[in-house]
């Protein structure tokens, strides 16, 4: 089992959670979430990360591709001029993400990771295993950093690492 945390676990269903703590088996089942009410305290084999913990994107581009997309994900479509060349890694997808977070300070990263995990998870049926971090789902964990924690946003240094 592992156990990870960092300042915000993102569970893609819910509000994030303040240093929020998340254990997977080693297949990458989730076992639990810990609401530590943003008080973490040292627990033995607990990785530490900073940044944000959330579900890996569910890549649906490939499935509704050009205007489809953009019909059944509507909040992405007034961003179609950003959207990368390529789409096919969760890094491009967080290259996606970074251009509208700087090109609309009104849209939330909570709003943007919900729409590539869970909304993109329910749009292909896959929902029931993936899209979110609830026990007994094996939906993966990334781990972005390099981001401006106070107000919760990506900036142009922004990074990310797949965890499980």
């Amino acid at each position: 089992m592992k156990k990870y945390a960092a300042h915000y676990l993102f569970p893609g269903n819910r509000a994030p959670i303040s240093k929020g703590i998340i254990t997977l088996d080693s297949s990458g089942l989730v076992i639990d979430i810990v609401d530590p009410a943003g008080r973490l305290t040292e627990e033995a084999g607990l990785e530490f990360h900073n940044g944000i913990l959330c579900p890996a994107f569910v890549n649906v581009f490939h499935e509704f591709e050009g205007d489809r997309f953009y019909r059944k994900f509507p909040l992405l479509a007034p961003f179609k001029a950003l959207q990368p060349q390529r789409l096919s890694t969760e890094k491009d997808l967080l290259s996606w993400l970074i251009a509208i977070q700087q090109a609309d300070e009104q849209i939330s990263l909570q709003q943007l990771i919900a729409t590539f995990t869970i909304e993109a998870a329910k749009a292909i049926d896959l929902d029931k295993e993936m899209g979110s971090l609830l026990p007994g789902k094996r939906p993966g964990l990334m781990l972005i950093s390099g981001m401006d924690y106070q107000q919760l946003r990506l900036t142009s240094k922004s990074h990310l690492k797949v965890l499980a």
